[in-house]
């Protein structure tokens, strides 16, 4: 009888130390047929198991909004449809809320309109996409060139005494 109860206890306090999920990447791109109809995709990364849930809000950048979340079982992309009433450029932004918001921040600029030719469709901007472990620098953005920096560690270094932890230009270390 004394079992379930240590492990019960030992499930809460491993749930109390456990970390948000991070927001990992967020990309756009224009379903084929018609120019102003985006699908976004937002991933999360899950630090630990216990990591079950989490919400953000996608901030479409004329105005619209989003809202979605990851529940136990959920893979760690959602994907979202979306429509542009009008042609331009928008910054897509994803940030975590609600009550158990995930962590991070991510944005992705994405070009919609017509070409103005009859039966030619228009096309998106390449959006910027860096792989995991990568974050897009942003004001790296022009046009179909951009770059992309090493992402610090979720957990800071330990340095020795006397020395202290640093993040800058992409590196990281003791100083």
């Amino acid at each position: 009888m004394r079992r379930p109860v240590v492990g019960l206890a030992l499930f809460a306090w491993a749930c109390a130390g456990a970390a948000a999920p991070r927001l990992d990447s967020l990309s756009v791109q224009v379903l084929s047929g018609k120019a102003s109809d985006v699908v976004i995709s937002v991933s999360i990364e899950r630090p630990s198991l216990l990591d079950l849930t989490c919400g953000a809000t996608i901030e479409t950048g004329d105005g619209g909004q989003i809202s979605i979340a990851w529940n136990l079982g959920d893979s760690r992309t959602k994907t979202a449809r979306y429509e542009y009433k009008r042609p331009g450029t928008y910054r897509v932004r994803v940030r975590g809320a609600g009550n158990e918001a995930c962590v991070g921040e991510k944005e992705a600029s994405l070009t919609v309109g017509t070409s103005g030719t009859p039966g030619t469709r228009g096309r998106a901007a390449a959006t910027p996409s860096c792989p995991a472990g990568w974050t897009l620098v942003e004001d790296s953005v022009k046009g179909p060139r951009y770059t992309c920096r090493a992402r610090a560690p979720a957990q800071p270094l330990r340095c020795a005494e006397g020395t202290a932890y640093f993040v800058e230009n992409g590196e990281i270390g003791c100083r």
